[in-house]
């Protein structure tokens, strides 16, 4: 234990730096990740050490983190040191609470914004009993409210920059964990960061355990996927406001229907994001797509109110459009959001279903996608 204190107070003082440089202290050898490229993790005999990447910016470290179970022994360093497992946080993501229902995690949330839309029943319900704190919309953070509750940390993403909010609860002595899952190109490096929670809450063996299943059976489905004699085209999204908003070739989504054995226009963007387009140029190269899938709409109806031009897609005519709208909670909160991007074997399951349903033999009910009428 003192030739490792030694170690790392000089490891620490070699790389004493701002915590945006990239001074990784990573053994890529023993990284614990394996899909996911926004964080990386080692493992020692008495502690956990945490690396989170900026996105935008891969050349720079957002976060480090030491996390034990007593951090009073640790020299001080450009980083936060966590004491695990957490008593109480405040997690500012629909995706965390998928995460944590994942892992028997669900009394450890304090609060979570947009609350009434959690779908998870237990943890709705706590919601509903005031056990869990509703923090308002996903689009505001209210740091005085967080603090007020002094919570034991706070987990949260970022969008292109830190919001301004971060140094006033980090200042309040609240440390902040950043999980960016959105931004991971391939499925099972989105759920991947299930293993920082795991970490976090003491249940690090059950999200090894969770993460595994979900990998052998995701890739089971992609095995199962190649044996499909066509591969059959995609269009994704819906016109919104005069701009039809698809999947960058590098999303998760493009991913999934690769992984389905069905062919997508956009494939070879190379955004994780969204891409912007006038309907005109998406009804000029998709119009003939065999299947429409991310709708945004819960009847065909719905689709036509918004563009009347939507029935001029093979797929609108022949009826084969769908949306993730079958797990709802009472006030429009969707599990797709929740559980569905965190079980990515499901989706795959739904995509082969609804691609190459025959492959399925009988087990084709769809988990989070309907057929619009």
């Amino acid at each position: 234990m003192k030739f490792f204190l030694f170690f790392l107070g000089f490891l620490f003082l070699a790389c004493k730096q701002p915590v945006t440089d990239n001074c990784s202290r990573i053994d890529k050898s023993t990284n614990k990740v394996k899909y996911a490229k926004g964080f990386a993790w080692n493992e020692y005999k008495d502690y956990s050490y945490v690396e989170v990447y900026n996105p935008w910016n891969k050349s720079q470290i957002l976060a480090k983190y030491i996390f034990a179970s007593d951090t009073s022994g640790f020299p001080d360093f450009d980083g936060h040191k966590i004491p695990v497992p957490v008593q109480k946080g405040v997690f500012l993501s629909s995706t965390y609470i998928g995460m944590l229902a994942m892992l028997d995690a669900r009394n450890v949330v304090l609060a979570s914004n947009s609350a009434n839309l959690i779908y998870d029943s237990a943890m709705y319900q706590n919601y509903l009993n005031g056990k869990i704190v509703n923090l308002g919309s996903d689009m505001t953070i209210n740091a005085e409210a967080i603090i007020g509750l002094n919570p034991d940390v706070v987990v949260k993403y970022i969008y292109l920059a830190e919001d301004q909010s971060d140094k006033f609860i980090d200042d309040a002595g609240i440390p902040i964990i950043y999980i960016i899952e959105f931004m991971e190109e391939h499925p099972l490096g989105r759920t991947e960061w299930i293993k920082l929670l795991g970490l976090v809450t003491g249940k690090q063996a059950l999200s090894d355990s969770v993460f595994s299943k979900i990998e052998a059976d995701y890739l089971s489905y992609c095995e199962l996927a190649k044996t499909a004699t066509e591969t059959p085209s995609v269009l994704l999204g819906n016109n919104y406001k005069g701009t039809w908003y698809t999947a960058g070739g590098k999303s998760f989504v493009a991913q999934l229907i690769k992984d389905a054995n069905a062919s997508y226009y956009w494939s070879s963007d190379s955004s994780t994001g969204s891409i912007p387009l006038s309907f005109e140029v998406v009804l000029q190269k998709q119009y003939n797509a065999q299947f429409w899938l991310n709708a945004e709409a819960t009847s065909l109806n719905d689709i036509l109110q918004t563009e009347l031009r939507c029935n001029a897609f093979e797929s609108f005519k022949n009826g084969r459009v769908y949306h993730y709208n079958k797990r709802m909670n009472p006030e429009g909160g969707s599990d797709y959001y929740e559980s569905g991007v965190m079980n990515p074997q499901l989706l795959l399951h739904d995509f082969i279903s609804i691609f190459h349903p025959t492959l399925m033999k009988g087990k084709d009910e769809l988990y989070y996608y309907l057929k619009l009428e």
